[in-house]
């Protein structure tokens, strides 16, 4: 039998676990969406390139923002996890999704 404690740390891993890969693959999409953009065009032929960098980079900063709001309506996590994943999405998120938007805006003209 597993006991709540048990139960809570498991909790708290698999939200940790959201956590990172979130961020991991918001910050991919956000500095290599250029080349995914490129990826996808070559891929899917009938996907424009202006449609592919929105898609990737909206999705990009989408993920730094549901992160901390999907952590903070469940209320799953302990408040110290909580204060960590908005302050590492804000710290990583910010620079990253600016720049992603930049990029952006230079593909838009």
């Amino acid at each position: 039998m597993i006991s709540k404690e048990g139960i809570e740390d498991m909790k708290v891993m698999i939200y940790s676990s959201f956590v990172i890969i979130g961020l991991i693959l918001a910050t991919i999409l956000g500095t290599l969406g250029q080349d995914t953009s490129y990826n996808l065009n070559e891929r899917f032929p009938a996907i424009e390139l202006t449609t592919a960098i929105t898609i990737v980079t909206f999705i990009s900063i989408g993920l730094y923002i549901i992160i901390p709001i999907s952590l903070f309506i469940f209320h799953k996590t302990e408040k110290i996890l909580l204060i960590v994943s908005v302050t590492a999405c804000v710290l990583i998120g910010l620079p990253i999704s600016i720049w992603s938007f930049f990029v952006w805006g230079m593909w838009m003209g």
